[in-house]
């Protein structure tokens, strides 16, 4: 997340409270090659139908939301130059399969979001009635403990092989 001084400048960067997501990539990543992947993946997302919308929640980094067969995705600007799409997870057999099949398994393992209610903390993302905390899950071969129910996994500067499976997780 950024602060809201940062925040405020990206605004006044972009000139409008509205960016369009292919202007701020164009921007703000100078990282050639996560720049030309978002940007194909833009493409794709449009010449699917799809056009990411731009959500402003006060306080919180700019981001871009994807509704796709009924899902919500989010593409966020974290910083100048870091960029990240958020997948909400379901490990249900058949992603769990693509996810291996894309070399994306460690990435997902790597990034899972664990409940902060057992600590007596509050956890954003859950749904869960606030005397649960989190929920296990048996994840490639491996008991994972604890998950927030409200999983997304995070993939941070997406390489062309990441957004190759991030697609696939999207049709599914």
């Amino acid at each position: 997340m950024i602060s809201s001084i940062n925040k405020e400048t990206l605004y006044e960067q972009f000139n409008t409270r509205e960016p369009q997501i292919e202007d701020v990539i164009s921007k703000y990543l100078t990282a050639k090659n996560v720049k030309e992947s978002l940007l194909c993946f833009i493409t794709w997302l449009k010449t699917s139908g799809i056009s990411p919308q731009y959500v402003d929640f006060e306080g919180q980094s700019p981001l871009w939301e994807i509704k796709y067969n009924e899902k919500v995705y989010y593409v966020v600007m974290n910083s100048v130059n870091n960029v990240c799409i958020m997948v909400k997870i379901s490990f249900t057999e058949e992603y769990q399969n693509i996810m291996r099949e894309n070399n994306l398994h460690d990435v997902i393992l790597n990034d899972l979001q664990h409940c902060t209610r057992k600590d007596g903390g509050h956890c954003n993302n859950c749904h869960l009635p606030p005397d649960v905390a989190g929920v296990d899950e048996m994840i490639f071969g491996k008991e994972v403990k604890n998950l927030c129910c409200g999983q997304f996994i995070t993939f941070e500067n997406p390489s062309s092989e990441a957004i190759e499976g991030i697609k696939k997780l999207l049709k599914l």
